[in-house]
């Protein structure tokens, strides 16, 4: 017999092992959980950051997609008024068979001097150069937010 030591049987070194085994498994479940549980808390915060975010960008698009209407709205309006003042302004040129021109050499003196086909000519040239016009107007109202709407910030 010794002394001074702790003599164990066979059995008592398996039970003392087991015992080991099942305290550092029990450990490693604990610091597992703890883990999981953490990511879990991330993981839903960065859902929500998400949702948010996507929620805005679904607002500037909404705002965006309305102010592109609103430009839309106004240019046609805008258009559809001074087309229909160049044609006022043209049938009652085409209409009116008294007055005179500005003295211009060899200019005509008079409506019935001029031929015919003029008129209706210069209107269509109006109403396209209107066109043109209203078309950049759009163009220039549309654009003009396009560089701070493209560029998405993400903090």
């Amino acid at each position: 017999m010794q002394r001074g030591f702790i003599t164990l049987s066979l059995t008592g070194y398996i039970a003392l092992g087991c015992a080991a085994v099942v305290a550092v498994v029990s450990w490693y479940a604990y610091i597992q959980t703890k883990r999981l549980e953490a990511c879990k808390t991330e993981f839903q915060v960065f859902k929500s950051e998400v949702e948010r975010l996507g929620k805005e960008a679904q607002e500037k698009v909404n705002k965006e997609i309305e102010r592109q209407k609103k430009v839309n709205k106004d240019v046609s309006s805008d258009y559809e008024k001074r087309l229909n003042y160049l044609r006022d302004t043209y049938a009652r040129l085409r209409d009116s068979r008294s007055g005179s021109m500005p003295s211009v050499p060899n200019a005509p003196r008079s409506l019935d001097e001029i031929p015919a086909d003029s008129i209706p000519l210069a209107g269509i040239c109006a109403e396209t150069t209107q066109q043109l016009n209203s078309l950049q107007a759009w163009v220039r109202a549309q654009s003009s937010n396009l560089a701070t709407s493209s560029a998405v910030s993400l903090k």
